[in-house]
């Protein structure tokens, strides 16, 4: 089972980022509210201004603050408060380091296979059978480009999400596994091409075979700890 070190160390950052987010997510900041300026947050948090501003920029970036220049930094209101959750959730997911990655991952792709295995068709196996055999293909020829073979692998990934029946599991299922392509493309060129193709048939079989419970978690877990290891590498 894939690992998360809780002793790693929050930076500056990280703490600025935590607490503002933490005040969103309490209810203690909402759409049109002003956040306190940058000295009184760093003397708040025991820190720099330095990170505060990073912080905000950040926070502008993924759509959560607004910054009205000559007046200060404002929690986005109107059009920004339907993504404010998903744009909260894109924030986290890039600040995470690749085990916690791993770990969301996992969880989507057992139970989507899971899912797979009870609902899909023969379109669907069709989609995963293509997406298989081209990156065959694509390991055959040592001059692919790495980014052919990654996009057949994600792609054989989003055809079970599909398979599994549900547009909203699939829609965050995929927005996880953007978030750990390089991590993909990483194990792709350490571990080879081969060991993918196989670990995917494996997975395949599963759900043509439609098998669930123990079975369908082993193929999953053979992926995932490929894929682990790839990074350690």
């Amino acid at each position: 089972m894939l690992s998360v070190d809780p002793k790693k160390i929050p930076s500056r950052l990280d703490i600025a980022l935590d607490y503002i987010t933490g005040e969103i997510a309490k209810g203690n900041l909402g759409p049109g509210d002003k956040l306190p300026n940058e000295k009184e947050l760093a003397q708040l948090l025991g820190i720099s201004r330095t990170p505060i501003r990073e912080a905000i920029k950040t926070l502008a970036v993924s759509g959560l603050v607004e910054t009205r220049h000559g007046f200060g930094n404002y929690i986005r209101k109107d059009e920004g408060l339907p993504v404010m959750p998903l744009a909260m959730f894109q924030l986290y997911l890039q600040s995470s380091t690749p085990e916690m990655l791993m770990e969301l991952r996992f969880v989507f792709d057992r139970n989507c296979s899971e899912l797979a295995s009870l609902r899909r068709t023969d379109e669907d196996l069709a989609i995963m059978r293509e997406c298989i055999d081209r990156l065959k293909r694509l390991s055959d020829d040592p001059d692919s480009p790495i980014d052919e073979l990654l996009k057949a692998d994600l792609d054989f990934h989003r055809a079970i999400y599909k398979a599994a029946g549900n547009p909203l599991i699939a829609v965050v299922a995929d927005f996880v596994l953007n978030m750990v392509a390089p991590w993909v493309q990483k194990s792709l060129e350490v571990s080879g091409k081969w060991r993918a193709v196989g670990l995917h048939e494996h997975m395949f079989e599963m759900i043509r075979d439609r098998k669930t419970g123990d079975l369908s978690r082993e193929s999953v877990e053979e992926n995932m700890e490929h894929f682990r290891t790839s990074l350690l590498k």
